[in-house]
């Protein structure tokens, strides 16, 4: 039975496919002390909400009701970020741990919560630069971006006419920024937060929402930029700059050099397991599904 007396757990989930790697997630996150809070994006396949509940029994389990859009780099992920948050916030949570369903725990539930209790109170956020880069600021919301598609037709149609509709905007100079005096500022989209700053960035986002329409990879503008300015940055665990892993304690790779970290394989399982990371991400079942059972047997007998 959960302990009244302590302040519950929050994850929030964003899943978009892979139904049986979310029910993996879902069995490490399961414990009594845990609301496990799940975005679906509307163009997942294969997942059934009774099934996904059951995967984590001792858990309260809510699937939201919405099913969004939320294509790579889409403004629409901030507004299932906000979903989430808002579901989660009715009740207050000790911390609000945001995840994709691509992740995983590397530590037992009892550890992470011994973690938080910890360090009660700090905000794991990730802040790449103490100044934001403004050539990057421009290249995200300074430009209308065209929503990229997701059917192979439209995909080859959109590398052909969006550097068109960029070349456009700055031949003609144009900068939805000129004018504006907000301070931006950029970082990892995926944090642990206080309930206090969980409300704080549900009630203040909407003042920025309009400089995210039409934008590209705004989801690492949205709450970094919220919270510069905010008492919140001194409650960050790590006051620093530029270490998403030190900010965040998730694991992650960005050697390959794209537009998102690595999928992690067996290969990289002793980095991991000497990292002193709480989570880890992104994994795929279908690359290497030898690392994704090797955490499931560490975590579970840590249990």
């Amino acid at each position: 039975m959960p302990n009244d007396s302590v302040l519950r757990h929050a994850y929030l989930i964003a899943a978009h496919e892979k139904p049986e790697q979310l029910k993996t997630l879902l069995g490490l996150l399961d414990d009594a002390q845990n609301d496990i809070y799940i975005h679906i994006d509307s163009k997942a396949r294969g997942f059934s909400e009774d099934t996904l509940t059951a995967a984590a029994p001792k858990s309260c389990v809510t699937i939201l009701p919405q099913h969004l859009d939320a294509r790579w780099g889409d403004e629409r992920f901030i507004d299932v970020i906000n979903l989430l948050l808002a579901s989660a916030v009715a009740e207050e949570h000790s911390y609000y741990h945001l995840l994709s369903g691509a992740d995983l725990p590397l530590k037992s539930q009892r550890e992470i919560h011994a973690f938080f209790s910890e360090h009660a109170g700090q905000e794991f956020v990730d802040f790449d630069r103490e100044t934001v880069d403004e050539t990057m600021l421009y290249q995200r919301i300074g430009r209308y971006h065209l929503r990229q598609p997701v059917r192979p037709f439209g995909k080859k149609l959109f590398r052909v006419i969006n550097p068109l509709w960029l070349d456009a905007q700055k031949l003609f100079h144009i900068n939805r920024l000129k004018t504006s005096d907000v301070v931006f500022q950029k970082g990892a989209v995926w944090f642990s937060i206080t309930h206090d700053c969980a409300v704080y960035a549900l009630k203040e986002s909407g003042k920025y929402r309009k400089y995210f329409a039409n934008s590209v990879c705004a989801d690492e503008l949205w709450l970094q930029t919220t919270l510069v300015n905010s008492p919140f940055m001194d409650r960050r665990t790590y006051m620093g700059f530029g270490d998403e892993s030190a900010a965040t304690m998730r694991y992650l790779d960005w050697s390959g050099g794209g537009r998102s970290p690595r999928t992690l394989t067996i290969a990289d399982y002793d980095a991991m397991k000497s990292s002193g990371m709480l989570f880890a991400r992104k994994f795929n079942e279908s690359v290497d599904g030898e690392i994704i059972r090797r955490i499931v047997g560490d975590v579970q007998s840590a249990s």
